[in-house]
């Protein structure tokens, strides 16, 4: 992985970290906030996951040998 990636990366959770933090004090001063806040943050959370499943399939049908659309399958049991 190159320093670029790593450090971009370092920076991404850095600021997930920070929002995190903010949330955590908003919650702690505004208790009225918590039901909102966990539905937002779940909702966040659940994007994050399907964005990552999307770039998985994609970084790994790109790899060598990976299912692409020239690759023809013969028919079996016939």
């Amino acid at each position: 992985m190159s320093t670029l990636a790593l450090f971009t990366l370092l920076i991404g959770i850095t600021v997930g970290l920070a929002f995190v933090g903010s949330l955590s004090v908003l919650v702690y001063r505004r208790p009225a906030l918590k039901g909102p806040i966990t539905v937002t943050v779940t909702t966040a959370g659940v994007l994050v996951a399907c964005a990552v499943a999307v770039l998985g399939v994609a970084q790994a049908s790109t790899q060598v040998g990976g299912a692409g659309t020239d690759m023809t399958v013969p028919p079996s049991g016939r």
